[in-house]
């Protein structure tokens, strides 16, 4: 019986290989991609047309808004079809790195400069969660020494037990205010919505990057 529990709980800490941190970084690197690209067919919606200048709308005008509700980003590229392919076609590379490639020799560094791409070719305005990302990144195999010594075993079993739940939780949360991003651009109860998500979402998201440390530090 104690095999099998251990057997257990070491699979739980270790899902499909993975860290904790490492699921963590890949869950804001799949949030972080999917935003660009739908940023990126809302530009490619657009056609081949002159973004005319650095801030741009990514949902062209022939579309119903809400009160003249946009969503904004910026683009060194001039034309909206080729800057809307490049988002696509970066923010892909984000979701796959994290998931894949994160845990090698600069991969944070890697992960940070794909953001950075990302966001100048009209990916969307999500660089903090890029840039929080490469900074979760560059812990993943690394001694977590501080936490161990600083967070109580009972904070971090409770952590850890709270961990799938969170990570859940967040991406539910996140792929809710995507759906809203897509089909609530002429509704306004649905982008009244965004706000009080936003905030819902800050909890599970602390949860979850903790309790990816401590599931790392229980290793």
């Amino acid at each position: 019986m104690t095999v099998a529990t251990d057997r257990k709980n070491k699979n739980m800490r270790n899902i499909m290989g993975l860290s904790g941190l490492r699921l963590v970084v890949a869950s804001f690197g799949i949030l972080c991609g999917l935003t660009g690209i739908i940023a990126g067919i809302f530009e490619v919606l657009q056609g081949n047309n002159p973004t005319g200048g650095f801030v741009i709308s990514t949902i062209g005008p022939e579309y119903t808004m809400y009160n003249d509700f946009t969503y904004y980003a910026v683009t060194i590229v001039p034309n909206f079809i080729l800057s809307g392919v490049l988002a696509i076609t970066i923010s892909s590379l984000v979701m796959f790195w994290s998931i894949r490639y994160i845990h090698r020799r600069h991969g944070a560094l890697i992960l940070l400069m794909l953001s950075v791409a990302q966001m100048l070719v009209g990916g969307g305005w999500v660089i903090d969660l890029g840039f929080m990302a490469s900074i979760l990144a560059t812990m993943i195999g690394k001694p977590l020494d501080w936490w161990s010594r600083n967070l109580p075993d009972r904070i971090i079993t409770m952590l850890v037990r709270l961990f799938p739940l969170s990570i859940i939780v967040y991406g539910l949360i996140s792929l809710g205010m995507l759906v809203i991003s897509i089909i609530g651009v002429n509704s306004e109860a649905l982008l009244n919505l965004l706000e009080p998500l936003a905030a819902a979402v800050f909890f599970p998201m602390i949860i979850m990057i903790l309790g990816g440390i401590a599931i790392d530090v229980k290793k």
